[in-house]
């Protein structure tokens, strides 16, 4: 165990706010687990991160998590997991608007880099786990609306919207 992801756990079970040194001392350190632990602490109704940087720390998180598909642990997503997970933050971001919004548009283009350099495996984990998912809410679907016009992308797309648009909010 990393002694960064033992002191991310130590803050993790304290009381008290989060300091941005540590926060970033933390993510900086490209350790996996300790961003697992990072994710649980920006999850926390109390930090006092911006918006928009704790979301670009959390679609980091889980799209490494869903590319690297790890086992999961006592805070760390597997790779199904994580798909949920941004899927369901996507549209949380969608809703709220404003700065945090836009962080949808840079999840679209990673998922497609993702999707195209992945194993069969991976690409299930972005169409099934994420795409599905997140397209429950019809309006994301115009995110990923240039996987409709492109032959390697348009069957996930087109699967991923039937799926989404079956079981919609």
């Amino acid at each position: 165990m990393s002694s960064f992801y033992a002191e991310a756990l130590r803050q993790l079970r304290a009381e008290g706010g989060l300091s941005r040194e540590d926060l970033r001392r933390w993510i900086d350190s490209g350790d996996l687990l300790t961003w697992s632990a990072v994710y649980a602490l920006l999850e926390q109704p109390s930090t006092e991160i911006p918006a928009d940087e704790a979301a670009d720390f959390m679609r980091r998180y889980l799209i490494r998590c869903i590319e690297e598909n790890p086992t999961p642990g006592d805070y760390l997503h597997g790779g199904f997991e994580a798909a949920w997970d941004l899927a369901a933050l996507m549209k949380e971001w969608r809703q709220r608007g404003g700065r945090v919004a836009s962080t949808i548009r840079g999840i679209a283009l990673e998922l497609e880099k993702l999707y195209r350099r992945g194993d069969p495996a991976t690409r299930n984990r972005v169409a099934c786990g994420v795409l599905e998912h997140a397209f429950e809410d019809a309006a994301l679907r115009p995110y990923f609306a240039n996987w409709d016009r492109d032959p390697e992308l348009r069957e996930a797309y087109a699967l991923a919207v039937e799926w989404g648009a079956a079981h919609g909010d």
